[in-house]
Parts: structure tokens; sequence; C-alpha cells
């Protein structure tokens, strides 16, 4: 049975869009949460993730501390796009249930608690 690849697609994030060209007053204190559109290498179609960026220095002032992804500071979207991405290449299955329900551990799924 093939193995397969989850790789993030598409992202964004509506407190600063364009994710990429936002700049912090100050790179230690940020917080945001972003969402990243994750689909299987090769095939269409991608579920969406949420996850919560925060700086070090921000991570006490938090109340929920759930999906985090915790970096000392900011330094561009490219910095926090690298770690998303070697958290998302760590991962690999044989069907996209699997996946996800790894992929949910770190990120919040869109179909977190969905029941059909």
């Amino acid at each position: 049975m093939k193995t397969l690849k989850p790789i993030i697609k598409e992202w964004d994030c509506i407190t600063h869009d364009p994710i990429e060209n936002w700049e912090p007053e100050d790179r230690s204190m940020v917080e945001f949460w972003c969402n990243i559109s994750i689909g299987i290498e090769g095939q269409k179609g991608a579920d969406n993730f949420n996850v919560h960026v925060t700086t070090e220095k921000m991570l006490s002032q938090l109340a929920h501390k759930d999906y985090i992804l915790v970096i000392p500071y900011y330094e561009s979207w490219s910095q926090v796009l690298n770690i998303l991405n070697t958290k998302v290449n760590d991962i690999s299955g044989i069907n996209w249930q699997g996946i996800s329900l790894e992929l949910s551990k770190m990120f919040q799924w869109e179909y977190e608690n969905y029941k059909p």
C-alpha cells in the first residue's frame, strides 16, 4: 500500500492580510490565528486547519493554549511556514482519515467533532 504525504497547499490570516507582507511592531510580542489548507501531495482538495501562532513572551497572556505553535520571536511568515511545513512533513499514512487525525493533534481541524 502506498504511503501518503500531506502538504500545506494554501494559507491565510484574517488579522494580517496578506500575512506574507505583515511586519509586527515588536517581533517578540506576536500572537495570531492563521488557517492552513492541508491536502495530499499530488491530489486535488484540502481540509482547513487553524493554528495559533505565538511568541514565547505572549504565551503567558493566552487564556487557551490549544493548537499553539510557539516561536521565540517572529522573523517572517516564511519562518512560521517553514516550521509548519516541517511538522506536516513529519506525518504520513495510508489514508486521509489517519493523517487528518494526526494533524488534528497539532491543529484545529475544520471537521473536529463532526458527526455525519
